[in-house]
């Protein structure tokens, strides 16, 4: 018995087979409604949002540090 076919002969006896062999549904059409869906705001988005303005209205000589990282 060569090293391969023992090192499969033990991954075999160490992992069991699944009871069921495939997903109970379809999982696809909920992936694709997922990437479809309209994205909207959300409250983080928001909050650094204002976060942001809130800094420049400060501190308006960091504007270039903002512009350098967008």
């Amino acid at each position: 018995m060569t090293d391969e076919e023992r090192l499969r002969h033990l991954l075999r006896t160490a992992v069991q087979r699944t009871a069921v062999p495939s997903p109970s549904r379809n999982l696809w059409p909920l992936i694709v409604s997922r990437s479809e869906a309209p994205r909207g705001w959300s409250w983080l988005d928001l909050s650094l949002a204002a976060v942001v303005a809130i800094a420049l209205l400060m501190y308006p000589g960091r504007l270039w540090l903002l512009a350098y990282h967008l």
